[in-house]
């Protein structure tokens, strides 16, 4: 899945709708996972809680979050 233009295992996708702590964006992630959905667009904001929520390594997912930081779409807080 691409994950705010990210290319993403969509496994890694659920993983991270357990670990992000905000309802909304965990359920846009499940339903997602669910529908098996090639692309998923996502806020400033959406983006700005899934790097907070990884950025203590969560669950393993270290990987992912130096996935992420390699795009500079994701690089958020350089941009402030």
């Amino acid at each position: 899945m691409l994950l705010g233009g990210v290319s993403v295992e969509d496994r890694l996708v659920l993983r991270l709708a357990r670990v992000v702590g905000d309802g909304a964006l965990a359920g846009k992630l499940n339903m997602a996972y669910t529908l098996r959905s090639a692309v998923l667009n996502l806020t400033y904001s959406e983006r700005q809680t899934i790097l907070d929520a990884l950025e203590g390594g969560a669950s393993g997912l270290s990987e992912l979050r130096a996935e992420l930081l390699s795009n500079p779409a994701w690089q958020l807080r350089q941009r402030l």
